[in-house]
């Protein structure tokens, strides 16, 4: 298989596996509340509300357009983490230098759900927070198994040892 072939089968695979971690979290909070599948209706009005001129959907509609719109970003972000970890098996310093752009990206995703939090009702920076850690760790881990050899060439690598 080409390598090319095995990032987009990684990232996409990585990018579901998140998706659904991340689904499956909320479906937990909103259980929890009393309203299943609230968080992603609540998130599809808000999506919709920018294309719709200030039409709302149907509540399915809301859920299945934010679940595809959700499920297509992780892909695309799989997709790319796929492509960071895959050229860290060739250069480990690639892989120093994504775990430095997620702490950002994860700061920067506070303060951006933090701003908007009052569109967003009971959805809170600290559920978007373990909601991010959650599906990180989820893709991570799938990640790892399919390089087993990368943490050991990244620690070589913040050594400065030889691979």
């Amino acid at each position: 298989m080409s390598t090319n072939n095995a990032i987009a089968r990684e990232g996409i695979s990585a990018g579901l596996i998140g998706a659904m971690a991340i689904a499956v979290w909320f479906a937990i909070l909103d259980a929890m509340r009393g309203d299943l599948l609230g968080t992603p209706v609540m998130l599809g009005n808000s999506i919709a509300s920018l294309f719709l001129d200030g039409q709302l959907p149907s509540r399915a509609g809301a859920f299945l357009g934010y679940t595809l719109f959700h499920f297509s970003v992780f892909c695309i972000v799989g997709l790319v983490f796929s492509w960071v970890v895959n050229s860290a098996e060739r250069t480990p310093s690639a892989f120093i230098g994504f775990a430095g752009l997620f702490v950002a990206f994860e700061v920067g995703w506070i303060g951006i759900t933090t701003m908007l939090a009052r569109g967003f009702g009971e959805l809170t920076w600290m559920q978007v927070f373990v909601a991010n850690l959650i599906a990180a760790a989820a893709m991570g881990a799938y990640m790892w198994r399919m390089h087993p050899a990368l943490p050991r060439r990244v620690d070589a690598a913040l050594a400065g040892a030889p691979e």
